[in-house]
């Protein structure tokens, strides 16, 4: 009866933790631009920010990743393993929309590279920037202040 509780028990604690990193992986806020508001994921770490959309089949309508990166810099991005096709938006550290980029599925092949001084990627569905009308200049808000490893 004990070695069946500590099994229990343990397998419990398994789960609790690993609850627990799915909750630290999947982070969502809400963010603004141009009052727009979009629910996205948080990929502010190496690893997040290297697994991006991956392996999703939708994205609600107004829904993304923001990417978070430690500094500002020109950052390259790829589909692999990406199955929808997306618009990128690309800030500074102001918040400030640099450019917009559209990058189709193609099994990584593409490099999709920022302007530099790109501290927020911003991931939607193709097509979102274009139905809002935003374009460079528009501002990203976001809810409180976010770093990226």
């Amino acid at each position: 009866m004990l070695k069946q509780n500590k099994s229990s028990y343990l397998l419990l604690l398994l789960f609790t933790i690993l609850s627990l990193v799915g909750c630290l992986e999947s982070r969502r806020v809400t963010v603004q631009v141009n009052n727009i508001n979009d629910r996205v994921e948080v990929a502010a770490t190496p690893r997040q920010r290297q697994r991006g959309l991956m392996h999703r089949e939708l994205l609600g309508k107004d829904e993304g990743m923001l990417m978070i990166f430690p500094e500002p810099q020109e950052v390259s991005l790829w589909m692999l393993n990406t199955r929808l096709p997306l618009d990128v938006g690309f800030f500074d550290r102001h918040g400030v929309l640099q450019s917009v980029m559209s990058m189709q599925p193609d099994g990584g092949e593409q490099l999709y590279h920022s302007p530099p001084g790109t501290l927020y990627a911003l991931e939607m569905n193709r097509g979102w920037f274009d139905h809002y009308a935003l374009l460079p200049g528009s501002r990203l808000k976001l809810p409180y202040a976010m770093t990226g490893e």
